[in-house]
């Protein structure tokens, strides 16, 4: 099946009318989110610094049995 240029242009508009949504829900549902998720930054930190820390153990064991 071709590609058409209205197919585009469909999926250009659909893009756009599902970031207004999403948009529009978010900014509804702020000010429960917050109170509802207010610590979930500190968890994403600690998962990523764990991620982190485990890369680094990695390539310093890799470097220590060469």
């Amino acid at each position: 099946m071709d590609i058409t240029p209205y197919h585009w242009i469909f999926a250009g508009l659909f893009m756009v009318a599902f970031v207004a949504v999403m948009f529009y829900t978010y900014r509804k549902d702020r000010k429960v989110n917050r109170k509802q998720f207010g610590n979930t930054m500190w968890v994403a930190y600690l998962i990523g610094g764990g991620i982190i820390l485990l890369i680094i153990i990695k390539f310093a064991l890799r470097n220590l049995s060469d």
